[in-house]
């Protein structure tokens, strides 16, 4: 073992060495190079007025000693084992560290829609597409977690680490190149800790004002008449939308030219009417150029085939064959290589158009295609690390090609990795119909979250399968109203599980829409009464907004980010922040009409009923539909002043 000034070598059998580097932070690198520095049999590193770092030759690994009650109430933790398997026909070698672990909550590890404290669980750390009932598996991972104990953990690179949380931690990834793991541990309560990642990991975006507002998404509006019919819909009912998602838009060849005029007469025209109705317009896209399994696949779309191969724009396999997508969806197609400049730019060339139009957003669906580890990007990255860091590469190009021509626009996606804020907005994918999938959508927000994700939403509702009861769209309009985002979306007509009652059955989310097919007026009055309660929280919701990115919190945060000394709150998984004044508690059980609310110390009052309560207790809250519970901080609270949330307009259902 091998001591310097700021940092610690342990070395290992196999060529192994693991490094102990401070410098505001505790780095943990394992690499395959030699160290140097003066040999000694133990070594110990002050950290912060906390904690220190102990490495010996003993039968741990390292230590992390505890010399403060403020930093933690239990044992230390230990590094019990680092074991090395190596595959040389590969080039690769996998590594898994094994550490005591003490603590009671892991919270982020990415977007997760099976639980938010994810100790006894695990993490396969790779970006999944799943179609709806996620469970364990996520579009957005992330290779780090935040404990109550006054530290947290970032494992650097794109490569996908196992992460298991049992009684002890263990870490599993194949690696490559010279420095095979990086790991980071970050000191201080919850919110500090995801601020240090947040900073290390990309600065935040902030989003444009107007994309706080109502979104309306269906995908299917595929012609100018469904278009004006939702626009005619929004005017009669005074429904303020500000956002109008086109899915269908495209040839669904191309993706980037208009379907045929018998569709779309005149699209500048279209864009223009939707702009003139106060609407900002995102069109859906995806990173591939299609192979076309039903029929010719027409002139435009045979020649981009032959352009992408032949220059090189399409990711390539190592033998220098075309890459092509191995799984169902868009299955054979090529997909693009987002670090070939060259590449970048044709495809934005056909794109450019669109903000001329008018257009100020984009879905960016999909990410998730890259499968191959045989694969080598244009910048030379392996099919290794590249499947997890395509994500990123896709939106940050889009995010960047709005920019560059002048537009604030926002992105809106699915898949991401880390460094996935500084590409907003995110949603959470797929999900039915049904209360358990509003149950993971909560779940997945908050884990966001805690993952660095500031602006975040869901489809409300859910996006597939039959249409939602009444009870339970109205109780994920209430959350989706007291979320970052608040959008509605639905699946295809003709379902992707089953026909929703034929082909051409309207299976719409919007309120309009559900009111008739589920004969439930009330549902379009409620529905539009949280439209207007959205409206009312623009000006919070904007301030809060800013005050995300400037200060590196999330706008929809675990109460351990603002209440890290409650106990009560620490354990609370079904309530969130929204911004720093309001407590959300959504329902999201059937057939529920009250639930427990904690409040955390200080004094609250109920924006429904305008109720003052005292804090550092769990109430029973009834709840009907036209209610959730949100509570707004009191004045005496720290900060609170500050809140831009005036009276709340007791609005009345009609």
């Amino acid at each position: 073992m091998l001591r310097e000034t700021n940092a610690i070598h342990a070395e290992f059998a196999q060529g192994i060495t693991v490094s102990f580097l401070w410098n505001g932070k505790l780095t943990i690198r394992t690499t395959a190079e030699r160290a140097s520095g003066e040999p000694c049999e133990e070594a110990t590193l002050p950290l912060t007025a906390d904690f220190s770092l102990t490495v010996s030759k003993d039968a741990f690994l390292w230590k992390l000693n505890r010399l403060s009650d403020r930093a933690s109430h239990v044992p230390a933790m230990q590094g019990k084992e680092i074991i090395v398997r190596q595959d040389t026909r590969r080039r690769v070698t996998e590594l898994s560290i094994t550490a005591t672990l003490p603590c009671a909550y892991i919270w982020g590890t990415g977007e997760r829609f099976d639980a938010v404290n994810q100790k006894g669980r695990a993490s396969n750390g790779r970006v999944v597409e799943r179609f709806t009932h996620q469970q364990d598996q996520t579009y957005l991972p992330a290779p780090f977690f935040i404990t109550e104990q006054g530290f947290g953990w970032y494992r650097g690179g794109g490569i996908p680490a196992r992460m298991t949380f049992g009684e002890d931690l263990c870490i599993t990834q194949e690696t490559e190149g010279p420095i095979l793991t990086e790991d980071h541990l970050l000191f201080g309560r919850p919110r500090e800790v995801l601020a240090q990642y947040i900073a290390m990991t990309g600065r935040p975006v902030l989003p444009p004002d107007w994309a706080f507002g109502l979104w309306i998404s269906a995908n299917g509006w595929h012609h100018d008449a469904e278009v004006e019919a939702q626009l005619q819909a929004i005017k009669t009912l005074d429904y303020p939308a500000l956002v109008m998602v086109l899915e269908a838009w495209s040839d669904e060849r191309t993706f980037y030219r208009w379907n045929d005029r018998k569709s779309w007469r005149d699209p500048a025209a279209l864009v223009k009417k939707i702009r003139d109705a106060g609407l900002h317009l995102v069109l859906w896209q995806i990173p591939i150029i299609k192979h076309e399994w039903d029929g010719d696949p027409g002139e435009a779309l045979r020649a981009d085939m032959q352009e992408a191969v032949g220059k090189g724009y399409c990711v390539m396999c190592a033998d220098g064959t075309p890459y092509r997508i191995t799984e169902k969806w868009f299955h054979n197609s090529l997909l693009l290589d987002f670090t070939n400049p060259e590449a970048v730019r044709w495809w934005f060339d056909k794109r450019a158009y669109l903000l001329e139009m008018g257009v100020e957003g984009f879905k960016t669906d999909g990410g998730e295609f890259l499968f191959d580890k045989r694969v080598v990007l244009h910048n030379g990255l392996s099919g290794r690390a590249a499947h997890n860091l395509y994500p990123a590469q896709y939106v940050g190009a889009y995010h960047d090609f709005m920019q560059a021509h002048g537009v604030a626009g926002v992105t809106f996606s699915r898949a991401g990795y880390v460094g996935a804020q500084t590409q907003p907005m995110h949603w959470a994918g797929d999900q039915e119909s049904e209360w358990c999938e509003l149950e993971a959508q909560l779940c997945a927000g908050i884990s966001a979250g805690l993952s660095g994700i500031l602006f975040w939403g869901f489809d409300i509702g859910g996006f597939a399968g039959e249409l939602p009861s009444a009870a339970l769209y109205l109780r994920a309009t209430a959350m989706g109203c007291f979320s970052p985002v608040m959008q509605w979306h639905s699946e295809p007509r003709s379902g992707q599980f089953y026909s929703t009652q034929g082909a051409d059955f309207i299976n719409d989310r919007s309120p309009w829409n559900l009111a008739e097919k589920l004969h439930e007026p009330r549902l379009l009055s409620i529905a539009r009464y949280y439209a207007r309660v959205r409206v009312w929280l623009m000006p919070y919701l904007l301030q809060e907004a800013r005050n995300c990115v400037e200060n590196l919190r999330p706008m929809m945060a675990h109460l351990c980010i603002d209440f890290a000394d409650d106990p009560t709150a620490l354990a609370t998984e079904d309530e969130y922040m929204l911004g720093r004044g309001l407590l959300v508690a959504p329902l999201v059980k059937e057939g529920a009409m009250e639930r427990d609310v904690y409040l955390p110390k200080g004094r609250w009052r109920s924006l429904f009923t305008q109720t003052v309560v005292e804090g550092n207790q769990t109430i029973r809250y009834p709840c009907d539909l036209e209610q959730i519970p949100v509570f707004e901080r009191m004045g005496e609270n720290d900060g609170c002043e500050e809140y831009a949330l005036g009276d709340f307009p007791l609005l009345a259902v009609r």
